[in-house]
C-alpha cells in the first residue's frame, strides 16, 4: 500500500469517527432536550393547576405523566377532576391521553375516557359515557386558534333539580368546532340520532339530527387560556347562520338571523324561520308536550303558519325576539330562557 492510499484511508476513518461522534452528540442533545422539555411541561402544568386552584378552579390530574419520546410529547392522566368554585360546579372524567408531534407542539390531539360526572349548585347532575371522545387543538402560547371535538355512542342521564326526575339522552355521533376569526369566534356543532327519553315513558321525539353554525362578534377572547364564568355570553352580539332540526320524514326546521344577548342573559333578534311538513310535525310535537297549554300553543302556531302560507305545509316566516319574548307578527309565541 502506498503512502497516499494509507493517508486516504486514515482520512476516511477520521471522517467516519467524526460523523459518528456528531450523530451520537446530536442524539444525546435531542434526548436531553426532550426530557428537559417534558420536565418543564410537567412543572408548568403543576403550576397552572396551583394557580387555577388559587383562582377558584381546581384541576386534578391523577398520576400525571409526560410521555411520547422520541417523536411525540403528550400528557397522560389516569383520571381528571375539575372543581369550579366560581360556578359552584364540578366534573370528573376517566383517563386522558394527549399527543403532539415534537416539530409541531401547537397541534395536539386528545382522547378522554368516560365515565363522566357533572354536578352544579342548581341541583342538576349529569352522568355520561361514550365509546370515543376525540379532540384536536391548534394553539399558540396564550390562546387557542382552533378546537374540534367528536364523540360516538354518547349515553347520558340528567337528574333535574327539585323534582329529581331523570332524562336519558342518547346520541350516535356529535361534533363541536370552534375557531378564532380575527376578533370574532366561529362555532359549529352537530348531533346525529339524538334521543331524549323521560324517566317513565317513550322518547319525546323521533331520532333527531340537529346542527348549528354561528359567529360571536368581538368574542375571540373566549378562546384564551383563562377561566370563564356562567355569564360569559352576556353582552354578546352575533349572527346565527343556520340552525337546523331534522325530525325525519321531511320534518325539518331552519332558522337564521342576527341576535344579541343583554346583561341579563335575555336574547333579542330577528330570525328567518322555515318549517317543512307542518301537518306531520304537529302530532309529533303534541305527543312530546301533551299538557293542555303546550298542545294548544302548538296547534295555534301550526294553524297560523299554514294560514300565512295559503294552507301550504311548508312555511317561511320572520320571528322577532325581544328580551327573550318571541312573537310572530302580533302573536306571542312564548319566552326563551336567559343565557
Amino acid at each position: 500500500m502506498t503512502a497516499a492510499e494509507l493517508a486516504g484511508g486514515q482520512n476516511i476513518s477520521r471522517k467516519f469517527r467524526l460523523m459518528t461522534i456528531g450523530v451520537i452528540a446530536a442524539v444525546a442533545i435531542y434526548t436531553g432536550g426532550w426530557f428537559a422539555t417534558a420536565h418543564y411541561l410537567e412543572g408548568r402544568l403543576q403550576q397552572a393547576f396551583a394557580d387555577g386552584s388559587a383562582n377558584g378552579v381546581a384541576v386534578e390530574c391523577d398520576d400525571l405523566d409526560v410521555r411520547g419520546f422520541p417523536f411525540r410529547i403528550g400528557i397522560f392522566c389516569d383520571t381528571v377532576r375539575l372543581d369550579d368554585r366560581t360556578l359552584a360546579s364540578s366534573a370528573s372524567f376517566g383517563a386522558l391521553r394527549s399527543a403532539a408531534q415534537v416539530y409541531q407542539p401547537g397541534h395536539a390531539v386528545i382522547e378522554l375516557d368516560g365515565p363522566a360526572e357533572f354536578r352544579s349548585s342548581t341541583g342538576i347532575r349529569v352522568s355520561a359515557d361514550w365509546s370515543l371522545l376525540h379532540a384536536s387543538m391548534r394553539s399558540g402560547l396564550s390562546a387557542m386558534d382552533r378546537f374540534s371535538a367528536t364523540y360516538d355512542q354518547l349515553k347520558a342521564t340528567v337528574m333535574l333539580p327539585l323534582t329529581g326526575d331523570r332524562v336519558y339522552i342518547d346520541a350516535a355521533h356529535g361534533e363541536t368546532h370552534m375557531r378564532r376569526n380575527g376578533p370574532d369566534l366561529d362555532i359549529a356543532a352537530s348531533v346525529d340520532a339524538l334521543d331524549l327519553r323521560p324517566d317513565a315513558g317513550p322518547s319525546l321525539l323521533p331520532p333527531t339530527r340537529a346542527t348549528v353554525d354561528l359567529t360571536l362578534f368581538e368574542r375571540a377572547e373566549l378562546a384564551d387560556y383563562k377561566a370563564i364564568n356562567g355569564d360569559v355570553l352576556r353582552g354578546s352580539k352575533g349572527e346565527l347562520r343556520d340552525l337546523t332540526i331534522d325530525l325525519g320524514n321531511g320534518m325539518v326546521g331552519n332558522a337564521s338571523g342576527p341576535f344579541s344577548i343583554d346583561a341579563k342573559g335575555l336574547i333579542s333578534g330577528e330570525f328567518k324561520v322555515t318549517i317543512r311538513e307542518i301537518s306531520n310535525a304537529r302530532p309529533v310535537l303534541t305527543a312530546a308536550f301533551p299538557d293542555e297549554d303546550s298542545t294548544a300553543a302548538i296547534n295555534n302556531i301550526a294553524n297560523m303558519l299554514r294560514a300565512l302560507n295559503n294552507g301550504r305545509d311548508d312555511a317561511t316566516v320572520t320571528i322577532n325576539v325581544h328580551k327573550g319574548k318571541a312573537s310572530l307578527a302580533f302573536f306571542p309565541l312564548g319566552e326563551l330562557p336567559a343565557m
